[in-house]
């Protein structure tokens, strides 16, 4: 067996319409064809890929994603991103608050947040290429958010 690629997350939810929302207007992604399958749900895309498939959680059921629970399990959603300038805006104007730091030597600059679930999203940005340097950087800390 040879892995290729990852082809998405799912994410389960009681606030569909609150992550569907968040996942569009603050990530970015696009609402796309999704099978019609009996339950409510959403396929978000990043270009031609549904990275990720948003689900309703069972009412009677334990919840699947515990924002107390990070690090004992799945920890975080890590994409690359362009445009960290673009993206600070819309996550203030949209009041999220998140983390940004600097790692592998300076050459990712990585922007941490959660969802309206609590799933935390990790963007990463090639530094070179949003003109950042570890003499211009300037972090932003917020407890709870990283690695």
């Amino acid at each position: 067996m040879a892995i290729k690629e990852l082809n998405h997350i799912n994410i389960r939810t009681d606030q569909m319409e609150e992550t569907k929302d968040f996942f569009v207007d603050v990530v970015g992604l696009e609402i796309g064809f999704r099978p019609p399958f009996d339950s409510h749900g959403y396929w978000l895309y990043c270009g031609d890929v549904p990275i990720v498939h948003l689900s309703l959680s069972d009412p009677d059921g334990d919840p699947r994603t515990i924002a107390s629970g990070r690090g004992e399990g799945l920890d975080h959603i890590g994409l690359f991103a362009q445009d960290l300038v673009a993206t600070e805006k819309t996550l203030a104007e949209n009041d999220v608050t998140y983390k940004k730091c600097l790692a592998g030597g300076g050459r990712l600059v990585q922007v941490f947040f959660l969802d309206p679930n609590g799933v935390q999203v990790e963007l990463a940005f090639e530094s070179a290429a949003e003109g950042v340097t570890n003499d211009n950087f300037v972090p932003v800390d917020a407890a709870g958010l990283g690695v």
